[in-house]
């Protein structure tokens, strides 16, 4: 087992553990003299006592679910274990993280479309205005209870912009 990537919480002389605070692998580390050369047993000595499980790489903000930490619990043998919860997020939270940051940058950025010296044709205009109008609709387009990444948004494409038929190989950009 691998001491170096853990958290440790402080226990008591039973080895119940003392509060709910997380010890961070680096204080263990100047708390055992500088060294990772030591076993559970010299750390529990100390009043500490490794939590498995308890360093994660969390990425919140990219799905519908939240990873929080849960508890820490003691099984039998007196191993600590920290709990993971998984939360997730109000329907609000997803407009906000998965399309509208990104949608009102889009109405920023296309602004000068429709100002009245924009050097756009009358039909660009028209074209970026309804393109607006659909950036502005997009949010009531959705059903939000099905989605659950940011992937899973469907944006209209800007004019101009046009995908490439599948069955055509794309341009030669050399050319």
């Amino acid at each position: 087992m691998n001491l170096q990537n853990v958290h440790y919480v402080r226990i008591d002389e039973t080895g119940n553990m003392v509060d709910n605070a997380l010890i961070t692998n680096d204080n263990i580390f100047y708390i055992m003299k500088e060294t990772w050369n030591f076993t559970e047993e010299e750390v529990r000595a100390k009043g500490f006592a490794p939590v498995w499980d308890s360093i994660r790489n969390i990425v919140n903000g990219d799905t519908d679910v939240d990873i929080e930490p849960g508890d820490i619990v003691k099984d039998e043998d007196g191993v600590f274990t920290q709990e993971w919860n998984e939360v997730n997020v109000s329907v609000e939270e997803k407009k906000f993280r998965f399309m509208e940051l990104k949608r009102q940058t889009i109405l920023y950025q296309s602004d000068w479309t429709q100002s009245a010296d924009s050097p756009l044709s009358d039909e660009l205009k028209t074209a970026w205005r309804d393109y607006r109008t659909l950036l502005r609709d997009l949010p009531g387009t959705i059903d939000w209870d099905t989605i659950s990444s940011a992937d899973e948004v469907v944006w209209p494409l800007q004019p101009g912009v046009e995908i490439p038929d599948p069955g055509e190989p794309l341009p030669d950009p050399t050319d």
